[in-house]
């Protein structure tokens, strides 16, 4: 093609043919602002079609995440308001007018649940990888604002848990060094075992009952802050779910929600 344009030059400049010449070297310029427009134009589709194909592939991992964070606090959901249950029963019984020192001490030596609670494990690796990589910036703006406040609430309300926690279990070492709770949770016949009763023979009712209304309260934080983490991330998660589904092949499963 080149030579072919070449051998058209060369005749016309031997026939003196200066007007043809200029015409056709302008068309020729032409034709190559042309191919580089198409050029351009094809690298633009190109970065395009690759930036959908990421687009789709974050989306979807993304997605993927969402799910699974949503299935692990439906998990959790359950134990937590079951032990919210348990412990608002117990304060109930522990403030009542009838409560006595002898119930104070039936509710902690055989009833108080001890265990604590940890957060799940959120899947945070693709929001993460999309924040260092900068792959972020491409996602459209009505996602990124609530996909970023979600990640941050987890954050913050995990930080919130770990200080809840650190607190519950420092009421909880404190009073196991005077009263021992937790010899229930190694033996079933704890009842007759001279370890655990030893520490109950004697109480002081002044240094029992504000131990135990601190460890009451203590294990009734945790598991209010447990509660409100879990469904306001849930709620979270439902509302960015939809926004989600118009780049994805995949319908959103009302029973993991």
């Amino acid at each position: 093609m080149i030579k072919f344009f070449r051998k058209i030059r060369q005749k016309l400049l031997t026939e003196n043919k200066f007007s043809n010449y200029f015409i056709y070297a302008i068309g020729e310029i032409i034709l190559v602002v042309i191919g580089i427009l198409i050029a351009l134009q094809i690298n633009t589709w190109n970065e395009t079609r690759k930036e959908k194909i990421t687009l789709k592939k974050a989306m979807q991992s993304v997605y993927t995440d969402l799910v699974s964070d949503s299935l692990l606090i439906n998990a959790a959901l359950p134990l937590v308001n079951q032990r919210k249950t348990v412990i608002t029963n117990l304060l109930g019984r522990s403030y009542a007018t009838e409560a006595t020192l002898d119930s104070l001490v039936q509710i902690m030596k055989n009833e108080f649940p001890v265990r604590w609670y940890s957060s799940p494990t959120y899947n945070t690796n693709t929001f993460s990888n999309l924040k260092s990589t900068g792959a972020f910036d491409i996602l459209p703006s009505e996602i990124k604002k609530p996909l970023s406040n979600y990640y941050t609430v987890m954050a913050s309300n995990q930080d919130l848990i770990e200080k809840t926690l650190d607190q519950y279990r420092n009421h909880l070492d404190d009073f196991v060094k005077r009263y021992n709770i937790i010899g229930r949770l190694y033996d079933e016949n704890y009842n007759n075992s001279y370890l655990y009763n030893h520490t109950w023979e004697t109480i002081d009712s002044k240094d029992f009952t504000p131990r135990v209304a601190v460890l009451l309260a203590a294990y009734d934080v945790l598991y209010r802050v447990a509660k409100s983490e879990l469904e306001l991330n849930q709620k979270n998660i439902r509302e960015i779910l939809p926004l989600l589904q118009p780049y994805l092949d995949v319908q959103t499963h009302d029973q993991i929600l």
